[in-house]
């Protein structure tokens, strides 16, 4: 009898030449930085930033009155405030062997450029990131539901702990004194899902949406609360014990035995800031990819080729208290 078993060694896998989706990282911390290009060849590899002085009633040579037919001598003066930021390279390669490129039952050298552009934008969002979420050189900082400090937030329940629309409006009013400029009249806040979660689920936020964003909550959208934009990312800063220090998982047998932290950035525009210079590689928005397929003195029989990009740039914090960095736990409970 011939069955599969006696004809084992003739039977083979059927594979499919179309590749299954993958999960890529929704990052927007770019979207929301001040850019600025270096000039090649200017003798510069650094990039000052000046912030102009502010309204000042108290400043020297302030509105004053006048005497007639007595000129003032107070005269006011002008001060502008550097920033400044050093560019550095970065960059990554890979090989593909010419044997493996003209064999293979894949496009190697294209998923592998693919994959670099995704991690291009992953490594460029995860730099503002913590350059932003930074305990003491970074953005001003919340704690959920008005608690003092990060040991409070991490002793808190995840009910006393998670996030509630009041601290987006006082993340919000505080921009406000501070005069933080907006986004065409809204400041924006970047949250991961565990986070809109809770806002969606939140009672007063349910309160709200019957009146004024039915329609929105219908479609799954949060929109905005209290003048602030709601723009989801999946790329969070989390923290466990030690504020500061990235937290990859939660280890309940700690002092927080109740869950992660996470950073939500609420922001006015102006706040950070990236410079590049486009003839050195990548810009902070869309990777230069390089191809080296020719033979060489290194490969001179042209047997393997290289793709990579470089980026020759850097990111700054502009403006600390235009940015708050507002730590949360949640209430969601993965599977």
């Amino acid at each position: 009898m011939i069955d599969t078993t006696t004809v084992a060694n003739t039977m083979q896998p059927h594979f499919s030449k179309k590749l299954l989706e993958k999960a890529i990282p929704l990052t927007k911390m770019v979207q929301y930085a001040t850019l600025e290009e270096l000039p090649p060849n200017i003798g510069a590899d650094t990039v000052r930033f000046f912030l102009p002085p502010e309204p000042d009633l108290n400043a020297t040579g302030a509105p004053a009155p006048l005497t007639e037919g007595i000129p003032p001598t107070q005269y006011r003066d002008i001060t502008f405030t550097p920033i400044d930021v050093k560019l550095s390279q970065r960059g990554q390669v890979a090989k593909v062997t010419d044997i493996a490129t003209n064999t293979g039952l894949f496009k190697y050298l294209k998923t592998a450029v693919d994959l670099m552009s995704e991690e291009f934008a992953l490594d460029v969002d995860t730099i503002l990131r913590n350059q932003c979420v930074h305990p003491t050189a970074g953005l001003n900082k919340r704690y959920a539901q008005g608690l003092a400090n990060f040991d409070a937030l991490k002793a808190a329940t995840l009910a006393n702990g998670r996030i509630v629309p009041r601290d987006v409006l006082d993340s919000a009013t505080s921009l406000k004194i501070r005069r933080a400029p907006t986004f065409g009249g809204y400041y924006a806040s970047l949250m991961p899902p565990q986070i809109t979660r809770d806002i969606l689920d939140d009672p007063d936020w349910k309160d709200l949406i019957k009146t004024q964003y039915a329609e929105k909550a219908f479609k799954g959208e949060i929109g905005e609360i209290s003048g602030v934009k709601i723009v989801e990312h999946t790329n969070p800063f989390q923290e466990d014990e030690t504020e500061g220090t990235f937290a990859p998982t939660f280890n309940p047998s700690g002092t927080n035995t109740t869950g992660l932290i996470y950073s939500v950035i609420v922001t006015g525009k102006g706040s950070w800031g990236a410079v590049n210079m486009k003839k050195m590689g990548a810009s902070p928005h869309k990777p230069q990819i390089v191809v080296v397929d020719k033979p060489d003195k290194s490969d001179p029989l042209a047997q393997y080729i290289l793709a990579g990009w470089k980026a020759y740039w850097a990111s700054v914090i502009l403006q600390k208290r235009w940015g708050i960095t507002l730590r949360t736990k949640s209430q969601f409970k993965d599977i």
